[in-house]
């Protein structure tokens, strides 16, 4: 048996993490975030949906908590019906 609470709440802090480590890259050297993503989505350009200017902050607590929450509430599902299936 998985704690899911647990398991959820270490998935988000990474999640979160990640996010803010991104969210930086993307302020400080967005070429770099630009470069990574098409090498990521191999036949698409993404030069005409590039940002001209910098994520503003509300938007980008908005984004952390938004996926936090996401990533929180998937986890914690997906554990439980883990525990759940596993116990037959």
């Amino acid at each position: 048996m998985l704690n899911a609470k647990a398991f959820a709440n270490a998935v988000t802090a990474v999640t979160a993490v990640f996010y803010v480590i991104c969210w930086a890259l993307s302020t400080v050297a967005p070429d770099l975030v630009i470069g990574i993503a098409k090498s990521w989505i191999h036949t698409l350009s993404l030069d005409t949906i590039k940002a001209t200017s910098p994520m503003p902050f509300e938007t980008g607590i908005i984004g952390l908590i938004t996926i936090s929450a996401v990533t929180w509430v998937t986890t914690y599902a997906t554990i439980w019906f883990y525990n759940k299936w596993a116990k037959k």
